[in-house]
């Protein structure tokens, strides 16, 4: 279905001017009206702005989509809002948004709400949608902006909706002193190697270098008080600037392909006992998925 279906013209609201993001959300959320059953207009704004303080999604450009999952109704509803000078998140922050995409699903459908933010995120990553959608002066050309974009939602949850894109990645060639750099200014435990053309090769992660850092026969050691007398990883230091990354590299890595649905991806992930996939195609690496953000993006929506 495509995206524009889901949207019907009295619930897009052009050139807004409220003040905040929260007052912006009450009125896209009264447009709603009857849609809304027997819902409180009061409760479903409560509910849409703890979310937004507590896991707001902000695919950038000026852009916010308020969403929740809510007993007490029986399909997905949607509300879009524009502003031309941008509306304040907050009254203690000077950041703004244009584009205010408001997602209401019934509370077991978790992955239509996944699905749906999957295919505005992918309207909004174009430039000019963007900034056509924010300059229309009507609603019904809003629907067919929209519309001419061709976006559809699509049924089934895949990784490549869950993905995010490498903080880094690590040169086959870059020694361990700047992979440990790499590393430590990331928040990943672990970082693709990454050849030149794009291609994954294996994976540096904490767990490769502590065990270079400490001698092999320290794995048969069972009081670890004799730890102690040693050097702390000694090993480490003597190699950290001739070993690269390609020589200490992990090679048995979960690799899938965009397409895999989430049920396959999240039994992968438990069976293997992975705490993250690669997303690649024909080996070129597109993103990253973590255990987390299957309890982020699916579960806790």
């Amino acid at each position: 279905m495509k995206l524009a279906a889901l949207i019907e013209e009295k619930n897009v609201l052009i050139h807004m001017e409220w003040r905040t993001l929260a007052e912006a959300v009450r009125a896209l959320v009264e447009s709603l009206g009857p849609s809304l059953g027997r819902l409180s207009p009061d409760v479903v704004c409560e509910q849409l702005m703890a979310v937004e303080e507590n896991l707001a999604v902000t695919p950038g450009h000026g852009v916010r989509m308020p969403h929740a999952r809510l007993k007490g109704i029986d399909r997905l509803l949607m509300a879009v809002g524009t502003s031309k000078e941008g509306i304040l998140v907050g009254t203690e922050t000077d950041e703004r948004v244009s584009l205010i995409f408001l997602i209401l699903t019934p509370k077991t459908e978790s992955a239509t709400m996944l699905q749906t933010m999957a295919s505005i995120a992918r309207f909004v990553h174009g430039e000019e949608n963007r900034k056509a959608l924010v300059s229309t002066t009507a609603a019904a050309r809003a629907l067919r902006i929209l519309e001419e974009s061709g976006i559809e939602v699509k049924k089934a949850l895949v990784a490549g909706d869950l993905m995010s894109a490498p903080t880094a990645s690590i040169p086959p060639d870059m020694t361990l002193r700047q992979a440990v750099g790499l590393l430590a200014q990331s928040r990943e435990e672990g970082l693709a190697v990454v050849d030149d053309e794009g291609q994954i090769l294996g994976e540096i992660s904490a767990g490769e270098l502590m065990e270079l850092g400490l001698p092999k026969y320290m794995n048969l050691v069972t009081n670890s008080k004799v730890l102690t007398e040693f050097q702390p990883f000694e090993a480490f230091y003597r190699r950290e600037d001739s070993m690269t990354a390609s020589e200490l590299m992990n090679r048995d890595l979960l690799i899938l392909p965009p397409e895999t649905p989430v049920e396959i991806l999240a039994h992968e992930l438990l069976t293997k006992n992975r705490h993250r996939a690669y997303i690649a195609r024909e080996q070129h690496l597109l993103g990253v998925v973590h255990r987390r953000d299957i309890v982020r993006k699916v579960l806790f929506l």
